[in-house]
């Protein structure tokens, strides 16, 4: 009696115990990086009460020990632990992260029908069993999602360094990015593997060289500080302009601070650690780990065990049997899923998770959302790209807000600001306390400082080594420099290999020459030059003695002789006209053209006379002719006025800067003029090329009679007019360009210098820079500079000469009229026996009556008043009276046409009619 009642309280025990048990659902972990999750109470604390979670990895278990690469072994152990373990429902299985043993484990298990749960990357495959579900983002939609956001950046060209095989699955939708083109002459889009051994300096150092300035980077968190650190010892974080893009999903934990960059670094995460749904589960799951050192893998395996704690309440609220079941490796046939929660799974939709809402499509995780940070300001997304939407990215910055950040980054970066000496771009300071930027002073200076404080930068002057264009180019390509100021040349050929900003300043290749001095183009006495000056003295010499012949044959001509009493047809006497005088007067109004009032009647005089006027004729044609074209031929010769005239002649050399923009301009232009002067420039010998303007304008000034002329921009040479008076421009412009400032390819900060210069330019600001350093900032007076208008006229300094002549013709008829006049004086003065002051008193005053057109033959020192007493002289010989004035007018110039008996005679009748009229008077 006393053995039942025991047997059967045992037996109420065992019941009462079996009915109280909790069903035992175990999950099986591979991975010695699955250490023991400390929040395992908590996910029982949120299954069904009858059921409880074991997570099977214990110190005395070996399946965390798995090899990576032994199959064999992998599911030796794994079949033992499975045919061994009678201590609840084996209910999933976390795949390890190696792809190898995974491969193995995921077939037993869909063999086994158990559910297999993956929380990495796993590469596309086209099938999957129906048992695996995979929690990392599907590949296909990450790798769609990545082109996307890349896309966004809009960079035109860029560099993958991946670590593994898989990152090249992860790109495909990337490199479908770069279309065929087969007029392409680079690959817009340079991959390379990172180097196994961790050292990547000569690929960083080789994307350096190549001006790659968009950078993406796919490998493991755990290595990217490294590649940032050797990126730092090949100076590849220097550059502002220079971003870096991260794909793993774990970059943003990362503390890039150290790095003490201003370089754009965005990454990837699928899970915002600031957003307070993420907080509320971190805060319980997760209360030892800040918000943002929580991984994915963490957060995906939490989140893993969440949905299958969600799928067993589920069965357990249908009354599901999670109760031990025998499964073995070597079964004849296939397990089925007896409880359902594969199906389960298939068919969740479950939000409240750390990485957002969890669904399943032939086992893969459809729904996740991508979120593009900028590590130095994490807490909101730039852009944003849903599954559910994958062709769209959702920017959530303006461009206003993209400005102002870019500005941030810049603000906080030290420009460094390249240039080359050269007025008035750039001097050095001669004062022996200056350092770093003012040491230089000039437009560059000036202009770069004006943009700084426009928009509040910093920077810092450097000279390029060798002081070229060629080694500024360098200086820009290589990233050593941020931005390139002097006269810098916006050409086609700089362009496909730098950056330049909106142009500062507008100008064209022009013409410096030199202004041709007074002595050697001017010349007041040129009309004289058509004629040598031999051929001037014999047509003066041929005057005179033609003169004196016609004179000679004159006298002996019988029809020269005339009656000088025409109304005296008796009169015993003939005069001849014909003096020395009368025939030079003759000559020269031949010669001149202008004719005379006397001319020859004889025969042999006339034959003479025509003999001049043909010798004047020729004379005095082939002087006009040969004096117009004289004049031009000086003008042609001497004075250059534009591009076609200076490559027509041959005797101005023509040159210009050796390896310059201008040197491209005439290399390549498809003007036949241009090549021609450019096919004659590299022939010259010696060379026209100099190795700088400098060296251009001194050799335009030292070359003697202005014989080379030097193509030159026209800033360049209104800046040397200013300061060199003997300097010239011919014509206008050959070509148009515009200065800029360069910097390095994509650079993030162009648009911020092309604001800064739009407001310079619109403000007047830049034309205040130009003219302070072009005319106000110079040594010695400014050049004064008389813009005559070009004409083909003759100018004063070309028949100055005539007037000249005509000045001294002038000149000289008033010293003889003067000597004249005096002769004359003393002459009356003898002869009326008065004294030389009181004759010439006399006429002097009667010379200033200009309204007297008569007068007295003798002078009347001192008059008596009329009375009325007084006998006028009505019996006076007015023809005597005439003849006594002409008489006494003559001067020693005139050749008289009487005998000198014949004057005596005349005289001394005028003096006896002198004598009665003053006796009448005096009664």
């Amino acid at each position: 009696m006393g053995l039942r009642i025991a047997v059967l309280m045992c037996c109420l025990v065992t019941f009462s115990h079996m009915s109280s048990a909790k069903d035992r659902v175990r999950i099986a972990f591979f991975d010695e990086n699955q250490e023991n999750i400390a929040y395992l109470d908590l996910l029982n604390e949120d299954l069904d009460e009858r059921v409880e979670l074991i997570l099977d990895n214990s110190e005395t278990s070996d399946l965390h020990k798995l090899s990576n690469s032994d199959i064999l072994d992998a599911k030796r152990k794994f079949c033992s632990f499975i045919e061994d373990t009678n201590d609840g429902h084996l209910g999933a299985v976390m795949a390890p992260k190696s792809q190898t043993v995974s491969s193995i484990l995921e077939s037993i298990s869909a063999y086994l029908n158990i559910p297999y749960l993956i929380t990495s990357w796993r590469p596309r495959r086209d099938f999957s069993p129906e048992n695996v579900f995979n929690l990392y983002p599907d590949t296909d939609l990450f790798s769609r999602g990545l082109a996307r956001l890349i896309e966004s950046f809009d960079w035109k060209e860029f560099a993958i360094l991946y670590e593994d095989d898989d990152g090249l699955l992860r790109f495909q939708d990337t490199l479908k990015i770069q279309k065929y083109d087969k007029d392409i002459s680079k690959n817009k889009i340079l991959i390379q593997k990172l180097d196994s051994s961790g050292n990547n300096r000569p690929i960083l150092k080789r994307l350096k060289q190549l001006s790659v300035n968009r950078i993406i980077i796919d490998c493991h968190a755990d290595k990217i500080m490294d590649i940032f650190q050797q990126a730092l010892d090949v100076d590849l974080l220097a550059d502002v302009s220079r971003s870096f893009f991260l794909t793993s999903l774990d970059a943003h934990m990362l503390n890039l601070d150290e790095l003490k960059s201003n370089v754009n670094i965005t990454t990837l995460r699928l899970f915002n650690p600031h957003e307070e749904s993420f907080r509320n589960i971190a805060n319980k799951y997760f209360p030892n780990i800040p918000y943002n050192k929580i991984t994915v893998e963490k957060a995906l395996m939490l989140d893993a065990l969440l949905v299958l704690t969600y799928c067993i309440n589920e069965l357990k609220a249908q009354n599901t049997d999670f109760g031990f079941r025998e499964v073995n490796c070597g079964a004849n046939e296939k397990y089925t899923d007896d409880i359902g929660l594969i199906s389960m799974m298939q068919q969740i939709e479950r939000s409240g998770t750390l990485t957002g809402p969890i669904s399943f499509q032939n086992g893969k995780r459809d729904k996740f959302v991508l979120e593009v940070i900028e590590t130095l300001n994490p807490l909101s997304p730039i852009g944003i790209w849903r599954s559910e939407n994958p062709d769209k990215v959702m920017l959530t910055r303006n461009a206003t807000q993209r400005e102002e950040e870019t500005m941030r980054r810049l603000r906080a970066h030290n420009f460094i600001v390249t240039s080359k000496l050269g007025a008035p771009y750039l001097y050095l300071s001669d004062k022996p306390d200056a350092y770093k930027n003012s040491r230089f002073y000039g437009f560059s200076m000036d202009l770069i400082t004006e943009i700084a404080k426009e928009k509040n930068l910093t920077f810092e002057f450097k000279i390029t080594e060798g002081g070229s264009y060629d080694s500024l180019m360098k200086d820009l390509e290589e990233r050593r420099a941020d931005l390139g100021i002097c006269d810098f040349t916006i050409t086609p050929q700089r362009r496909a290999t730098v950056d330049f900003s909106m142009p500062f300043m507008n100008l064209g290749i022009s013409i410096l020459h030199k202004q041709t001095t007074q002595v050697e183009v001017d010349n007041m006495y040129a009309f004289m030059r058509p004629i040598s000056w031999k051929v001037w003295f014999y047509m003066t010499f041929l005057s005179f003695a033609s003169s004196l012949t016609m004179f000679i044959v004159a006298r002996m001509a019988q029809r020269e002789w005339e009656n000088p009493k025409p109304w005296d047809p008796e009169s015993k006497e003939l005069e001849n006209i014909w003096t020395v005088k009368n025939f030079l007067w003759l000559s020269l109004g031949s010669i001149t053209a202008q004719g005379c009032d006397i001319l020859p009647k004889a025969v042999p005089t006339r034959v003479i006379a025509a003999s001049w006027w043909f010798f004047s004729l020729i004379i005095m044609s082939s002087y006009t002719a040969n004096l117009a074209a004289f004049l031009t031929m000086q003008k042609r010769d001497f004075t250059i006025d534009s591009v076609e005239e200076l490559a027509a002649q041959s005797r101005v050399k023509y040159g210009l800067l050796e390896n310059g923009s201008t040197q491209t301009f005439f290399q390549t232009s498809n003007n036949p003029l241009y090549q021609k002067m450019w096919s004659t420039m590299k022939n010259e010998k010696p060379s026209v090329f100099v190795s700088g303007n400098l060296s251009g304008v001194d050799r335009v000034l030292s070359t003697k009679n202005a014989l080379y002329a030097y193509f030159m921009e026209s800033t360049g040479i209104e800046f040397e007019m200013e300061r060199k008076c003997d300097l010239r421009r011919i014509g206008g412009l050959l070509d148009s360009k515009s200065y800029g400032i360069g910097m390095p390819l994509n650079a993030d900060y162009r648009h911020t210098i092309n604001s800064a210069i739009l407001v310079l330019q619109e403000s007047g600001k830049l034309m205040t820079l130009k003219e302070k350093w072009w005319k106000t900032e110079r040594d010695g007076e400014p050049c004064n500079r008389v813009v005559e208008e070009e004409t083909d006229a003759l100018a004063l300094s070309n028949v100055g000469g005539i007037f000249i002549v005509l000045l001294v013709g002038i000149g000289l008829a008033y010293v003889i009229a003067l000597f004249e006049f005096l002769w004359n004086v003393r002459q009356l003065s003898i002869e009326e026996q008065l004294s030389y002051m009181q004759t010439l008193k006399c006429e002097i005053k009667f010379a200033f009556r200009i309204f007297e057109k008569k007068k007295r033959v003798k002078p009347v020192p001192s008059e008596p008043s009329a009375s009325t007493n007084s006998v006028p002289v009505h019996n006076f010989d007015q023809m005597s009276v005439t003849r006594s004035v002409f008489s006494k007018s003559a001067t020693l110039l005139n050749f008289s046409t009487e005998p000198d008996n014949v004057l005596r005679h005349r005289r001394r009748r005028f003096s006896r009619i002198s004598r009665t009229s003053s006796h009448l008077r005096s009664q």
